[in-house]
């Protein structure tokens, strides 16, 4: 069984760095638990928190850091994942019928991932959770083995497309698909159009390419939020008036924006035909959005 590690000089740096309003009146310490994680469906193990009080979850294998998600992330003065480990301090109470998710996925192993659900009980707290998987059965390695060549498959088909991607991008694909005229293309940093961004997701650098018909943004963009970010569509609308218009095409130099993280990423957007100076003038409200809408990067004006 894992045995609880905590140093006192750890936990009163802890405590002195913790919001006045975590420090509430007095809970009982649960007594430290052990769960097995059997990979079931449905399986989420109940812990009780509450403000004032550590929780402490020690697990028996690594974990992916950036995988670790806690629903309703505000109400938390804590959540600090490290390789074999999370420590939880709630910044208010909750409920004793609230019901907050706790998700976080192993390096390797079977089960692959766990949740837990976050609770309340007045005046107990779980401090220690000792949290551990069965040893490998047969099926188990099995069902691993099958995950694992499933994403093997992935990215060789991820790889495959790269490379004729990468035949598609060449000079020669451009000139032949008529892409550039005679009064071939322009190109402008637009940093104006990055500076007025708000929220988690901000593009650190613009850039855009015009043509006759068509206009391309390419944004260096900065997760800053907690969670993966995949950008799948766009639309924009002209500052002057009328309607959004999808973009025709999202490229992203890769399908997954993980926390603190810089990706580039290409929006393209067909333009009605137009004169040579005209290009890249035109002011345009920007949404760069993933597949449900619920996460979107916003700009007010950039220049098509």
């Amino acid at each position: 069984m894992l045995q609880p590690c905590i140093f006192p000089f750890a936990l009163v740096a802890l405590l002195m760095d913790l919001p006045a309003a975590a420090q509430a009146a007095p809970v009982e310490d649960l007594a430290p638990r052990s769960i097995v994680l059997t990979g079931k469906a449905g399986e989420s193990p109940l812990l009780y928190l509450a403000p004032g009080a550590f929780t402490f979850i020690l697990l028996d294998a690594p974990i992916l850091r950036e995988s670790v998600q806690v629903e309703d992330r505000a109400r938390f003065a804590r959540v600090d994942p490290s390789d074999q480990g999370i420590t939880l301090a709630l910044g208010e109470p909750l409920g004793p019928t609230e019901r907050l998710t706790l998700r976080f996925t192993y390096r390797e192993g079977f089960p692959s991932s766990a949740v837990f659900l976050l609770t309340g009980r007045a005046g107990e707290a779980d401090t220690v959770v000792n949290v551990s998987r069965p040893p490998q059965t047969m099926e188990a390695c099995r069902v691993e083995l099958s995950v694992t060549r499933e994403r093997c498959e992935t990215q060789r088909q991820e790889l495959e497309a790269l490379r004729a991607r990468s035949l598609t991008v060449s000079p020669a694909a451009v000139a032949l698909a008529e892409l550039v005229d005679k009064e071939g293309m322009k190109a402008e940093n637009s940093k104006e159009s990055c500076l007025n961004a708000r929220g988690e997701l901000r593009p650190a650098q613009c850039r855009a390419l015009g043509a006759s018909t068509w206009t391309v943004l390419v944004l260096e963009v900065s997760n800053g939020g907690e969670s993966p970010w995949a950008p799948v569509w766009a639309e924009v609308a002209p500052v002057s008036g009328g309607g959004p218009r999808r973009a025709r095409a999202v490229i992203s130099r890769q399908a997954t924006i993980l926390p603190g993280e810089k990706v580039s990423v290409a929006v393209e957007v067909e333009m009605p035909v137009r004169e040579s100076q005209e290009w890249l003038r035109e002011p345009h409200a920007l949404r760069l959005c993933d597949a449900a809408g619920s996460r979107c990067l916003s700009l007010s004006r950039v220049k098509l």
